[in-house]
């Protein structure tokens, strides 16, 4: 009998196929690709300009970056949980931001940024193969975080307006009832890309929906001191006992500090036990040297002014921009920011005045304008369909860059006409 080829025996190693079929970080995507191009107005992805705070860049200096300060923390492991002293400092914020009562020591865990709360909230909180609902405009990296995590995402289109939750509950019956079935809903409020923020009634009516059907919320509130026309409210201000709320919160965005890695956990003591053994098992402890550059941050007396000044920067940014950017431009506002730092125009307008060649080279109107922006008026824009298939009309433009770039984009945008899309792109 002849033996068979040992070639003949090999089989392939084969990739987990959900990651693989699972799209690139389109922001981060565009926003290289424009990096590449110094002409291009980056208003793609959330790097903010402004932070740390410039007063405490010596501090910051002298202290923690010195050679002993990383020494002692490149040669230890930090505590499952992080730094007690800044886990006291994130409780403090919260009672005196929102009278929250946490216990650092059970109540409050350091992660590695902001998107490790939310996938450490969705796997503490669910079990694979379970549905969750996310309502859009959603963030992109939730959907693609549960398909990663073995989750099944359920989206629920929200109705425009000022009371957006509260016409979706009353719109959807399954949504009323049983959260459509889902063991837990993100919440991102005020909201990427959009801005919208949840009043405290709407609160009040989802923790209702989610006490009916035995779910878990997960609040991301990373752009909580960026609330312009309404107060944020934390979830668990509507359920002191934290018995299905957890709150996802970050350094990166409100202080600009995105490469520092350092963000948190807010749940009852039996939820953060949990999530302290999975963070453990996945990827340990954060940084410690960088927990005390953000516990320095955290702790200084003049954060909540510095904090309200780039508030107030940001909101001036929005005024000017939608006083700019025009319906006789092409640019309407069915949402307007309520915080955040970013904005979330609808382009239909913009996108009905390009040459027939330019519509029909993408399937939606906000990536076949995100284009012509690219190309024409050199700024880097979001197509919206990446947040959901009601944000199609839409393109995102980030409003954290420096002053320069900000003006310069404006300006651009405020200038684009479609005569000029023939001179500067070549279409087949």
């Amino acid at each position: 009998m002849k033996e068979p080829n040992a070639l003949d025996q090999v089989k392939p190693a084969l990739l987990n196929s959900t990651l693989s079929d699972i799209g690139v970080y389109v922001s981060k995507a565009i926003s290289q690709a424009a990096r590449d191009n110094p002409d291009i107005m980056n208003m793609s992805i959330g790097e903010p300009a402004f932070g740390p705070p410039a007063h405490l860049l010596a501090e910051i200096a002298q202290t923690d970056l010195t050679q002993e300060a990383f020494l002692s923390s490149a040669k230890r492991y930090g505590h499952s949980l992080g730094s007690l002293a800044l886990r006291q400092a994130i409780a403090d914020w919260y009672l005196r931001r929102y009278n929250l009562k946490i216990n650092p020591e059970t109540e409050v865990l350091i992660t590695h940024g902001g998107v490790e709360a939310v996938a450490l909230a969705i796997l503490c909180c669910s079990n694979p193969g379970d549905t969750l609902a996310i309502t859009d405009p959603s963030y992109m990296l939730y959907e693609r975080a549960l398909l990663a995590l073995g989750r099944q995402p359920r989206r629920f289109s929200r109705p425009v307006g000022d009371a957006e939750f509260t016409d979706l509950i009353d719109s959807d019956p399954s949504f009323r009832s049983q959260l459509g079935g889902a063991k837990a809903v993100i919440v991102n409020s005020p909201e990427n890309p959009s801005g919208y923020v949840l009043s405290a009634e709407e609160w009040q009516q989802l923790m209702r929906c989610a006490e009916r059907s035995g779910a878990w919320i997960i609040h991301d509130e990373v752009y909580d001191s960026m609330a312009f026309n309404r107060p944020h409210y934390p979830a668990r201000s509507f359920d002191p006992l934290a018995s299905r709320t957890v709150l996802a919160n970050s350094f990166s965005k409100k202080f600009g500090i995105p490469g520092l890695r350092i963000g948190w956990l807010v749940g009852s003591a039996e939820f953060i036990a949990t999530a302290s053994k999975t963070h453990d098992y996945l990827v340990l402890g954060v940084n410690r040297q960088y927990e005390q550059i953000a516990l320095r941050i955290l702790q200084d007396a003049q954060t909540d002014d510095w904090l309200a000044d780039k508030q107030k920067m940001l909101h001036s940014r929005i005024r000017l921009a939608k006083q700019r950017l025009t319906p006789t431009l092409g640019f309407s506002w069915p949402r307007s920011p309520m915080g955040g730092m970013f904005l979330f125009p609808c382009v239909r307008g913009l996108y009905q005045r390009l040459p027939p060649a330019q519509r029909q080279r993408f399937a939606t109107v906000g990536e076949s304008v995100a284009d012509y922006l690219l190309q024409v008026a050199r700024v880097a824009t979001v197509p919206g369909i990446i947040y959901g298939q009601s944000c199609a009309d839409h393109i995102r433009i980030v409003l954290c860059c420096d002053e320069p770039t900000f003006h310069t984009a404006l300006e651009r945008l405020a200038n684009c006409h479609h005569a000029t899309l023939a001179q500067k792109l070549e279409l087949p």
